[in-house]
């Protein structure tokens, strides 16, 4: 009774009580910074500036200049599809350097061997969607299409990063679920 009492001489209206919820929420929600994404991606290529960064509680997207068209070593390069399903279910961040496919085609291909893991990837690199703007999401759907596009995979983090070698830039797509 005591508590209901308390309700009633602290009246908070439900737009302001949502208003507390959604601030509770957003602030038990790990955002991405700018700088952590850098950290990551910097020894995968040689980043330029960041052209684009916008992070939510369940998505990250980003969007940076490469001022080389060479994929680090640090990266586990694979070379085609035993050595791709081989190197997913590891912790090493991943190049897909399929000759002749795109990144969608090389989904597709672990799809096939790979429905689950397959999925997985396809999530993982489109998960970033509802925060890219229209304008970078083209353009990033476009890079996903290119054969000369690397597609690069953080299996620990579960980040996906598009080279797109032709432009000389890279997109950054991370999701998060909201569990």
């Amino acid at each position: 009774m005591q508590i209901l009492g308390l309700f009633k001489r602290l009246y908070i209206s439900p737009k302001i009580f949502a208003g507390l919820f959604v601030m509770m929420m957003l602030t038990g929600c790990d955002l991405d910074r700018e700088s952590d994404v850098r950290a990551i991606v910097k020894d995968w290529v040689k980043l330029g500036e960041t052209f684009y960064f916008v992070s939510q509680p369940s998505c990250t997207a980003a969007l940076f200049d490469v001022k080389s068209t060479r994929v680090s070593s640090v990266l586990k390069k694979v070379r085609n599809l035993d050595a791709a399903l081989r190197n997913l279910k590891g912790v090493q961040p991943i190049a897909f350097m399929l000759p002749g496919h795109s990144p969608t085609q090389v989904t597709e291909v672990i799809m096939t061997a790979d429905l689950p893991t397959g999925l997985g990837l396809l999530t993982a690199g489109t998960s970033a969607k509802g925060c890219m703007a229209a304008e970078m999401e083209n353009a990033y759907f476009n890079a996903l299409l290119d054969p000369t596009s690397v597609m690069l995979f953080d299996p620990q983090s579960r980040s996906v990063a598009v080279f797109d070698n032709r432009n000389k830039r890279l997109f950054y797509s991370h999701g998060r679920s909201l569990d």
